[in-house]
């Protein structure tokens, strides 16, 4: 049977992506496809995910674009929690979840719930996993959503497996497994059959479980998922480390590794690393284990992934104290400490075993006081830990007992009726006996009673004595409680006045600071108000100008040039020239006259092209263009979608600005080509200007920003659009502007 490789088709989606946003852009398909790019890199690549995600938050942010911010912050909570940042991740998926509950979309919201819950577990807080796996299983259960739902109850039953609940968390995979047989998703089941693999492990049902890891294997195979076919073979690894079976394990964990390069996931890549290291610490290979768990601690350092390095240091440490090498030995540890304090802290465990192999490192350099002082340590560490151990199972146990300690009450109880009967015969004989002692003891009390008269009068003289000074000490505590409800009354009057001032102060601060900033919000208002009127109105004017200029210059000065030249050919006919030279210089003069003519023409027609009253941008743009010089600037104009008219603003003010480029380009760029872009949509319209001539600095603009540039920002700005500026030197320059309908 042939399947197409989901690897392949991942990748294939990246490479698609990645040419969709190499091209700048603005819409909202192209803030989705930041978003889509920033989620399947957030595993694989964190520094592009995050870049990409970062990229689509802005650009939503300016388009107020609920979605596309709701799905960056998702990624970029999804790369935090892969880099074991649980607190940074958890907050980007609760505002995630904020934008989520502004769409009213409760999928994703229970998605995101998911995501938190995850995080929570990769840093093994299983309690808080706990926690945000129920919601987002009671959200998924409530939508009817299959898909959602396996993968939560998936999630359960590892957290419980974690937990130690076997039980809990077998049923929980079990109701997975029918989920996914419903939608036909046999990759899905291969996750819970190396879940089922694990617990049949812990049972030492070994047969079981190898088949549980063969039957995920092959799945994990046909669909090319190297992820979770590393973590199979992984699994699989350890049935045959706890069978001794070394050599065997020691493939298994190779092959482990392969599949984990290939998905690039370098905690995998770690983890195998460590485990052949301690799989030849068993077969007391030290000096064969070193080198894979140094490669271990450099992929550490380089994830940033600290959480099990006191464990691989410690181990390096044990090893060197088996090669009776003790200076490196104690370096190791002491390095292992220190990582234990600063990212394990809260793992007793951890601390158990560095004191352990410490131990043995203080007695082989005969430090034999230090030795049993480390070996007190762990061995108080391991006391503690089993207490707890302990305490946990007694927990167990006593709901047991409760349940069994009911059914033998009712047992007891009907033992004691049979008994009860028995009972009776035997208290009449005990009531007969105790008779006889009675009259025995009568001659014993009458005695007494003689020492008990003395006895009670020496008791009423004390009594008398107690009362009186009893009555002292009543009268002096209800001075004390007349003096104490004295002063609570006046405090409670005093703090009733503070209180009341209190409020009337914060309610006038209050009533005065929303005064305040309703004026100054309708203050804002009226100054952009005004901003834009004064900005309309220099444009209207500067254009007004314009047209009165051209029409001077046309009218005007056009015409006296061409009288002059008139004049001047009438005077050719009755002229006698003296020379060749005085002939020369007289039809020199006519045709910078001429060119005077022509040159009045052309400005007149550039300050207020006809063209663009009449036939609008495109057919503006194509004649501004037609007039320069080919052999030094080749220009190719593109429109698309300007067949019909624009809002007269818009057409002039793009006209003059696509006028100004193309003179900064000819003064400036040194380019010899220029691509001219207007395309129209439904959003707006997109111009982009693009030479390749020596380019400059962009991120240094404000170097270079002279007065053409601040007009070109100035008349966009003032139409609400956006003009940016892409160049590095060397490589031409890029001009994109938007104008919103």
């Amino acid at each position: 049977m042939c399947c197409f490789s989901s690897a392949f088709a991942q990748q294939s989606k990246i490479d698609s992506l990645t040419k969709i946003v190499s091209k700048t852009g603005t819409n909202l398909a192209y803030i989705d496809a930041l978003n889509s790019l920033a989620w399947m890199l957030s595993k694989t690549d964190s520094a592009k995910a995050t870049n990409y995600a970062i990229k689509a938050k802005n650009l939503a942010t300016s388009k107020k674009y609920i979605n596309g911010l709701a799905e960056a912050y998702k990624s970029i909570g999804n790369v935090q929690s892969y880099k074991n940042h649980t607190s940074a991740a958890v907050e980007n998926f609760l505002i995630s979840n904020d934008y989520y509950t502004k769409l009213d979309n409760k999928m994703q919201i229970g998605a995101n719930y998911n995501n938190i819950g995850m995080a929570y577990k990769i840093v093994g807080n299983l309690n808080q996993a706990l926690v945000y796996f129920q919601k987002a299983e009671k959200i998924h259960r409530s939508g009817k959503d299959i898909e959602a739902t396996s993968t939560i109850l998936n999630n359960l039953g590892a957290l419980h497996y974690d937990l130690g609940n076997y039980n809990k968390a077998i049923e929980y995979y079990i109701e997975c497994t029918k989920l996914m047989d419903k939608i036909k998703r046999p990759k899905e089941n291969a996750q819970t059959f190396i879940n089922i693999g694990n617990l049949l492990r812990l049972q030492k049902n070994f047969k079981e479980a190898f088949s549980y890891y063969d039957k995920a294997i092959k799945i994990l195979i046909d669909f090319n998922d190297q992820l979770n076919l590393g973590i199979a073979y992984l699994n699989l690894a350890n049935v045959h480390i706890e069978q001794s079976a070394y050599d065997k394990a020691i493939t298994i964990i190779n092959l482990s590794l392969n599949a984990f390069e290939k998905a690039n996931f370098k905690r995998g890549v770690q983890i195998c690393y460590n485990n052949l290291g301690a799989i030849y610490l068993r077969q007391e290979k030290y000096k064969q284990a070193i080198p894979f768990l140094e490669k271990s601690i450099k992929i550490v350092e380089e994830s940033k992934n600290f959480a099990g390095l006191a464990l691989v240091q410690q181990n390096i440490g044990y090893a060197y104290t088996r090669l009776k090498d003790f200076k490196k030995a104690e370096e190791w540890f002491d390095k292992s400490h220190a990582s234990a304090l600063k990212y394990n802290k809260s793992n007793m465990s951890t601390f158990a075993e560095i004191y352990n192999h410490r131990s043995s490192l203080d007695s082989a350099m005969g430090n034999f006081q230090q030795a049993f002082f480390t070996r007190e340590k762990y061995r108080n560490i391991k006391d503690s830990l089993l207490n707890d151990k302990l305490s946990k199972q007694i927990n167990e146990l006593n709901t047991k007992y409760q349940t069994e300690k009911k059914q033998q009450e009712i047992i007891l109880l009907n033992n004691k009726n049979l008994i009860q009967g028995l009972g009776l015969n035997k208290s009449k004989l005990e009531l007969q006996n105790e008779e006889l002692e009675n009259e025995k003891n009568v001659f014993k009390i009458g005695s007494q009673n003689l020492l008990l008269q003395k006895n009670k009068i020496l008791l009423d003289r004390k009594q008398l004595e107690a009362k009186a000074k009893a009555q002292q000490i009543k009268l002096l505590a209800s001075q004390n409680n007349v003096q104490k409800l004295e002063l609570l009354k006046r405090n409670i009057f005093l703090g009733i006045i503070a209180g009341a001032l209190l409020i009337t102060i914060l309610l006038s601060y209050l009533f005065y600071n929303r005064y305040k900033l309703k004026q100054e919000a309708r203050l804002h208002e009226e100054v952009i108000t005004q901003q834009d009127l004064a900005t309309k109105a220099v444009l209207n004017a500067e254009e007004n100008e314009r047209k009165r200029i051209s029409g001077e210059l046309h009218d005007g000065l056009g015409q006296m040039f061409s009288a002059v030249k008139m004049n001047l050919s009438a005077l050719t006919e009755g002229l006698s020239f003296k020379d060749e030279h005085t002939k020369e210089m007289f039809g020199k003069t006519m045709n910078l006259v001429d060119e005077s003519c022509k040159e009045v023409r052309v400005i007149s027609h550039q300050m207020a092209p006809n063209v663009l009253l009449k036939s609008g941008l495109a057919a503006a743009v194509r004649d501004f263009i037609n007039k320069i010089d080919s052999r030094k600037l080749k220009i190719n104009l593109e429109t698309i979608g300007l067949q019909e008219r624009l809002d007269q603003n818009i057409e002039t003010v793009l006209y003059r600005v696509i006028q100004e480029t193309v003179n900064n380009v000819i003064k400036h760029s040194g380019a010899n080509a220029l691509d001219i872009q207007l395309n129209k949509d439904e959003e707006g319209i997109n111009a982009m200007i693009e030479d390749n001539g020596k380019g400059f600095e962009a991120n240094q603009i404000e170097k270079f920003e002279g007065i053409g540039l601040k007009n070109i920002r100035t008349r966009v700005t003032f139409l609400k659009g956006t003009v940016d500026f892409s160049s590095s030197p060397g490589k031409g320059t890029l001009i994109a502007i938007f104008i919103p309908f």
